[in-house]
């Protein structure tokens, strides 16, 4: 099956319309929590919530024009990250499939594996590109680990191990608590249902 085969019999209108949905939600979040100076990110909600329902390949998709977005519209080093958000959607892809999105726990334990395979994944993108400061909220957390002598590299991974796992655990229990809420008539329109419905158990 070629990719455009792929996407033809993948990509239906209910999943094309939640990434749509997904974008909004990653470019909102994202935008609030940066104006706001908060020491986190929760610009990947969408994607996650993407994953859940629809699977890796429409999360990843949802990532990849949301940080094109971004970058377009709000901060252009957002589209250097693009990887870190295709981590984050094949990950949040394969815990769904684990029924980490059956308990609330299992998602923020979930959001926390996520956070760290992010921290990894962003830091040198953002010490080597940016010197490690992105005008994100977090940025203290980079100057602070400078201030005790830590070298670039690591007071970026340090910064991120310190809020990343916060941050995607925080993100992955709004996705449970929004996947909670849906109906189920609903959820049995996305391919994701199989992987969700034991809640209703």
């Amino acid at each position: 099956m070629n990719i455009s085969e792929y996407l033809r019999r993948n990509i239906t209108p209910p999943v094309f319309s939640l990434m749509t949905v997904g974008v909004a939600i990653n470019l909102g979040m994202g935008q609030v929590v940066a104006l706001l100076k908060i020491p986190l990110y929760l610009d990947s909600l969408g994607t996650v919530i993407v994953a859940a329902m629809c699977g890796i390949i429409p999360a990843m998709i949802t990532g990849i024009i949301s940080n094109l977005l971004a970058s377009a519209v709000f901060s252009p080093a957002m589209m250097f990250f693009i990887p870190t958000m295709l981590v984050i959607a094949l990950l949040a892809g394969i815990l769904t499939r684990k029924g980490f999105f059956l308990r609330w726990w299992k998602a923020v334990l979930g959001g926390m594996i996520v956070g760290v395979c992010a921290a990894i994944v962003s830091a040198p993108i953002s010490a080597y590109l940016f010197g490690g400061i992105t005008l994100a909220g977090t940025d203290f957390l980079v100057l602070y680990f400078r201030a005790t002598g830590q070298e670039l590299l690591q007071a970026v991974l340090y910064q991120g191990l310190a809020s990343d796992p916060i941050d995607k655990g925080i993100t992955f229990l709004l996705a449970f608590l929004i996947l909670s809420k849906m109906p189920r008539n609903l959820l049995m329109r996305f391919p994701g249902y199989h992987y969700l419905r034991q809640r209703d158990a």
